[in-house]
């Protein structure tokens, strides 16, 4: 039986199984990304990450996201952190480029201990985000009660975001698959409720496509602070309230800088 070194690691909660395959090449099957992200029998997991190598200079490493369902991600800002903090303490660099399916990611240790992330360009393009066809993207017609229309963005990935009160009143475990699979969307989505309580700070809740229901997400927080944006409800730094503690979240010529803490919790195999 072959042998797989892991580590755990999460941000906020959002937590991961990474296994880096720069030195040893080791198949990534449905069926062992089922086993390692499985709670009850595995050791759990929002998403399995590699990290591989590539052969260029201005890049320290390459990454594969994956769901327990065995989909792939293009996109999780928490997943990059965490690999972004074994990059640096293995290079004892303060920058690093990290290429995902999204793009090159850089990420910066900061003194404070956290590490940032630009997660690049966002989008309410309707063609990126992708939807199945041309409709108001801003006001997407999916109701949910006494929440906004949608407001869809691409992060890289898709997301699809409402803002309204009580978010801990709303059965997200129930309608957030619903919208997840919406026919609207042909890649699915990730789905994000928003409560602001200033233009500076929001609580969120977000059903993770592919994962359910996530302590944190940091590209949801993102399009979160996006779409509140371009409807004119929040600033371009804002503090993004997650069960565990805070993201913060600074948008920039339609750019995402998402800056928060990334903990190992165990090594395995």
């Amino acid at each position: 039986m072959q042998k797989i070194n892991f580590i755990k690691m999460h941000g906020l909660g959002n937590d991961f199984v990474i296994i880096d395959k720069r030195l040893k090449d080791i198949k990534i099957t449905e069926n062992l990304i089922n086993k390692l992200s499985d709670r009850k029998s595995g050791a759990g997991c929002d998403q399995l990450i590699t990290i591989d190598s590539i052969n260029k200079s201005n890049i320290e490493a390459s990454i594969k996201i994956y769901n327990p369902n065995g989909d792939s991600a293009e996109a999780c800002g928490n997943g990059t952190r965490c690999v972004a903090k074994l990059l640096f303490a293995e290079t004892k660099k303060r920058e690093i480029n990290i290429l995902s399916d999204a793009g090159i990611l850089k990420a910066v240790d900061n003194s404070d201990g956290t590490i940032s992330v630009n997660l690049g360009k966002l989008s309410t393009n309707w063609k990126k985000i992708p939807l199945s066809k041309d409709i108001d993207t801003l006001n997407v017609p999916i109701e949910i009660k006494n929440f906004s229309k949608g407001v869809a963005v691409n992060i890289g990935n898709p997301h699809i975001v409402f803002f309204g009160k009580s978010i801990e009143k709303v059965s997200l475990e129930n309608i957030g698959p619903e919208i997840e699979n919406n026919k609207l969307f042909p890649n699915k989505t990730n789905v994000e409720i928003v409560e602001i309580i200033n233009d500076k700070k929001i609580k969120i809740r977000v059903w993770e496509r592919g994962a359910g229901l996530t302590l944190a997400c940091g590209s949801g927080a993102c399009a979160s602070v996006y779409a509140g944006q371009i409807k004119n409800l929040l600033s371009d730094n804002v503090e993004v309230q997650l069960e565990r503690g805070s993201l913060f979240i600074n948008i920039k010529n339609h750019e995402a800088i998402m800056r928060g803490p990334a903990e190992i919790s165990f090594h395995g195999n």
